[in-house]
Order: C-alpha cells, then sequence, then structure tokens
C-alpha cells in the first residue's frame, strides 16, 4: 500500500532535496547514485523499483535504468492528482 501523504523528505537525512519513495515499501529516500540512500536500500532490502517524487520518473536500482511502462500513470496519478 503506497500512502504519498506524507511530507516528502528522506526518511534518513530528512532532506527534501531529490527524494525518491521506494515502490515496495513506500519509504522515501534521497538520490539514487551510488553512495544515496536510495541506492543502499536497493541493495540492502532487495527493493528496486523508485519514483522521484518531483519528476515522476521511475528508475530501478542499483541499476540505474529508467523504467517508461504505461501501467505505472496510475501510481503517477495517486503521487500528484490532477483535477479537470
Amino acid at each position: 500500500v503506497l500512502d504519498f501523504d506524507f511530507e516528502k523528505f528522506c526518511s534518513v537525512s530528512l532532506s527534501n532535496l531529490n527524494v525518491y519513495a521506494c515502490l515496495v515499501c513506500g519509504k522515501y529516500y534521497q538520490g539514487r547514485g551510488k553512495r544515496s540512500h536510495a541506492y543502499t536500500h536497493s541493495l540492502e532490502a532487495g527493493h528496486h523499483v523508485y519514483i522521484n517524487l518531483l519528476t515522476e520518473r521511475v528508475y530501478c536500482l542499483p541499476d540505474g535504468y529508467e523504467i517508461n511502462d504505461p501501467s505505472l500513470d496510475d501510481i503517477r496519478h495517486v503521487l500528484n492528482p490532477r483535477f479537470v
């Protein structure tokens, strides 16, 4: 169950810069580089899919490639609801 109602801060560093949500457990982590909290979480917990909370781009970590799949549009909508 993903809940995006929390403030967009890294659960480790408490930074609000470059924050990613783990789409497996829902926790927020900063960065996706080799020394980042999200990267470390991906290795330790085996959670590999993350969404950038600002750009809404989805990545597979630790490999670092972007995932482009229309099935993720529902998650993007829940992250930032848009009403017309």
